[in-house]
């Protein structure tokens, strides 16, 4: 990447939007900034605030409009890579945080993507002459890494993420004592199965995490034993290193990044198949996690472990990359 003093690197980021990818853009800036770059969040509609309040603390400048200069640096998530096209000059990166929700969003908006680096499967090129090429692929997760090389890009470095400080925090005061006979799950993933799983278990008392601030998620969890996640995984997904670092056993699916032991490296006695005859052992690892919790915990040591490191990891990728 060819970098200068006076560089500037801007970050692309629907405004007040509040989810696990516009929380990891706003981390980028405020690292970068700290590690003595120039980066600005890039909000892609002017409103009056468009700051979500979950993202003030990270205090980061913003524009709304960029300088379209080769010096300069534009990085978009990959559901908004048809911005690259109002752009001429300027360096240009896709942040794979997700491969799935690539593909969702391609069915919401035209002019997808262009790539003289590959992907000719699904990258549209269209009017070569009018723009500059990409000049990197970043990948959040293992899952985006070896998406992007079946589809003949090998040209991709690393920019994970890390989970809050305030999850970390936490972790240091729970005590098994003070959890409870609980089972969480998201329900806006994998619905129809894991409902499935819900009725088939009206045993076990579930609770959803919906709805919440990222502190009311954070006691939610603190005070459970188990976090289930079925459906797809478009990428290194926060609920499980969430539920993990506050010592929940995590049980998951195999689709997406779930599938790998890179992007969630629990033992596979607790990764399911999305498959309905798989229900009644998903049910039975879930009360045996709960009955015999203390036993069951033990086996995500290492994975509470990895996860309290990613937020060093994440600087040490910024400093090679950005270099």
């Amino acid at each position: 990447m060819k970098l200068t003093p006076s560089s500037n690197i801007y970050i692309a980021c629907k405004p007040q939007a509040a989810t696990g990818g516009p929380e990891l853009l706003h981390q980028l800036v405020a690292k970068l900034n700290q590690l003595g770059h120039n980066a600005r969040m890039f909000y892609l509609k002017k409103i009056d605030d468009p700051i979500h309040p979950n993202y003030k603390k990270y205090i980061n400048d913003y524009v709304f409009e960029i300088e379209d200069d080769a010096n300069n640096v534009l990085i978009v998530p990959e559901t908004r890579t048809f911005e690259l096209y109002k752009y001429k000059n300027i360096q240009k990166i896709i942040w794979w945080q997700s491969v799935d929700n690539y593909y969702v969003s391609r069915k919401r908006f035209k002019n997808r993507v262009f790539s003289a680096l590959g992907l000719k499967k699904f990258f549209k090129i269209e009017n070569p002459g009018h723009h500059s090429e990409i000049t990197d692929h970043l990948v959040q997760s293992k899952y985006a890494e070896l998406h992007l090389k079946e589809n003949n890009i090998d040209r991709c470095s690393y920019l994970t993420d890390y989970i809050r400080e305030d999850f970390i925090s936490k972790s240091k005061a729970i005590s098994s004592k003070k959890k409870k006979d609980i089972a969480l799950y998201n329900p806006r993933k994998g619905k129809k199965f894991t409902k499935k799983i819900i009725d088939s278990h009206p045993e076990i008392k579930w609770v959803p995490l919906i709805n919440l601030t990222p502190a009311q998620v954070a006691d939610r969890i603190a005070s459970a034993k188990v976090y289930i996640d079925f459906g797809n995984h478009p990428g290194r997904d926060r609920f499980p290193r969430e539920a993990a670092v506050l010592y929940n056993c995590v049980i998951t699916g195999k689709q997406g990044a779930a599938k790998n032991e890179v992007d969630i490296p629990i033992d596979d006695e607790y990764k399911f198949e999305d498959d309905e005859q798989m229900i009644k052992n998903i049910g039975n690892k879930i009360k045996e996690c709960i009955d015999n919790y203390d036993v069951n915990i033990i086996h995500f040591e290492s994975y509470r472990k990895s996860i309290k490191k990613q937020e060093e990891i994440f600087e040490e990728e910024i400093r090679e990359f950005f270099s």
